[in-house]
């Protein structure tokens, strides 16, 4: 994501093609998907202001992480094995299919992303509300038993929030 800001307005270069984004719509947009007050969703986008990536190494990360939990999810052995993760409410199976979800969902929007990093001229904006749609998809998969089985809250929440962030530039870049 390449960004610069002047007063309150960013300029984001989404697909190649150059957005002017208010601060205070990505404030009020992620406010109202993480559920944070408006005063802590500010320090939370001051916070992260400084620490942005491309969307092609947010993609890059995505993907490596996807195809890290397909493979582990491949290893799982339901027959011969038990794990630390099952309940009565989570059987291994259920798990296995869970983290596929998760994985193939991280992958889906990791693509997303590093085409937000390409020219994609015209369709730009159409590639926009993909990965908003990719993001949505994430963040529910994160919500899957199995994430809290193998994740601790911090993990996901840290997660869904820089999704959310994302998302709600995003969400401004299309206003």
């Amino acid at each position: 994501m390449n960004k610069g800001i002047i007063g309150g307005i960013v300029s984001v270069v989404i697909g190649g093609t150059s957005y002017a984004i208010s601060k205070t719509d990505i404030v009020t947009n992620f406010s109202r998907e993480s559920g944070m007050s408006q005063q802590d969703a500010q320090k939370y986008v001051e916070n992260v202001q400084g620490n942005l990536s491309t969307f092609s190494d947010i993609g890059n990360s995505l993907i490596d992480d996807g195809n890290s939990g397909l493979s582990s999810a491949k290893q799982i052995d339901c027959e011969n094995y038990a794990y630390d993760w099952e309940t009565p409410t989570l059987n291994c199976t259920q798990g296995v299919i869970q983290f596929t979800t998760i994985g193939n969902d991280e992958v889906t929007l990791g693509n997303c992303y590093k085409a937000l990093g390409t020219d994609l001229g015209s369709a730009a904006k159409s590639k926009i509300s993909e990965c908003i749609q990719d993001i949505d998809a994430v963040n529910q998969a994160e919500s899957l038993p199995i994430a809290s089985a193998l994740l601790d809250n911090a993990t996901i929440t840290d997660e869904r929030n820089t999704n959310i962030y994302n998302k709600s530039v995003l969400q401004a870049a299309l206003k």
